[in-house]
């Protein structure tokens, strides 16, 4: 009977031993950080260089350009940015950037 019980505590000893690399290896592989995370966004300057008013769409988001003003944008990572009219360069839905962190800070102008 006494063989039975030190027999029964090595095999409990050893799942505990092999169990427990593997809870804590499950536990440190879970995404937690990808529910708290943001979009990171990139600021950028939209210039109209042409010499009228005009529209582009970022994203789902028509922003109005007038001539000659610079109109400070924060957009997230991957945002296009679409002619919305017809000018004498480019027509609409003519793509002008794809916001990337290369552009942080950058100011784009149009044409």
């Amino acid at each position: 009977m006494k063989f039975r019980n030190v027999f029964a505590a090595a095999a409990l000893v050893a799942t505990t031993l092999v169990a427990s690399p593997v809870v804590h290896a499950s536990a440190l592989n879970s995404p937690v950080h990808a529910m708290f995370g943001k979009t990171k966004t990139i600021k950028l300057t939209l210039m109209n260089d042409s010499g009228a008013p005009m529209e582009v769409k970022a994203g789902d988001d028509v922003i109005k350009l007038e001539a000659g003003k610079p109109v400070t944008v924060n957009l997230p990572d991957g945002t296009r940015v679409v002619s919305n009219t017809t000018t004498e360069k480019s027509q609409a839905g003519t793509l002008i950037a794809q916001v990337s962190s290369s552009l942080n800070g950058a100011t784009i102008h149009i044409k």
